[in-house]
């Protein structure tokens, strides 16, 4: 069974072919019946790579898709895939929708992949995420544009000076001495072509 990786993603670009992928997704989303037979349901990415004409069977699409919303001129979902976000599907999107862009913020903790294509922040502009668990089993998560914004969150939750990565290594290393269901991860996410 796969690790699944989440993935937020924004496409905009003309909005006539903005609303035709719309269209396009949200007929294949309201079908009965999938389009073409398979275990992830309408909403298969693969059923989306059949509609843009394309055999599934050669692009990477293990996965599908939720909460398809327009916001102006502007398409969002988000993805559930297979160990890391499905670019070549939205690479064909591009294909048969060549004036539009599409922006994406992955997360999938198992394997540590943490990436974004937004490199200038258009849509996802948080570059960190803090994941944490305190030895009193309280739950911390939150994102940050820098690194600085998450080391005085952090320091503030905890109460204990914390001015650098390293800093955050040695709270995990002490909260993980106290309970081994302790931890404390900040994590980066590299942005990808």
């Amino acid at each position: 069974m796969p690790n699944w990786c989440s993935t937020a993603y924004v496409i905009d670009g003309d909005a006539k072919e903005v609303k035709q992928l719309y269209e396009l997704m949200k007929g294949l989303e309201e079908r009965k019946t999938p389009s073409v037979e398979n275990g992830f349901g309408t909403t298969w990415l693969g059923c989306l790579v059949d509609a843009l004409g394309k055999d599934w069977n050669d692009v990477r699409c293990r996965g599908s898709w939720n909460g398809l919303e327009m916001d102006g001129d502007v398409l969002k979902f988000s993805t559930e895939t297979a160990w890391a976000p499905c670019s070549e599907t939205f690479d064909l999107v591009r294909e048969a929708f060549p004036n539009l862009r599409y922006y994406f913020q992955a997360e999938e903790t198992g394997m540590e992949v943490y990436e974004t294509n937004d490199e200038f922040g258009t849509y996802f502009s948080d570059r960190f995420f803090l994941d944490a668990c305190s030895p009193e089993e309280e739950y911390l998560s939150e994102y940050f544009e820098t690194q600085e914004d998450a080391f005085a969150w952090l320091e503030e939750k905890c109460g204990e000076p914390i001015k650098s990565a390293e800093d955050v290594k040695a709270l995990d290393e002490r909260w993980q001495s106290k309970s081994e269901d302790a931890f404390c991860y900040l994590h980066e996410f590299q942005i990808v072509n």
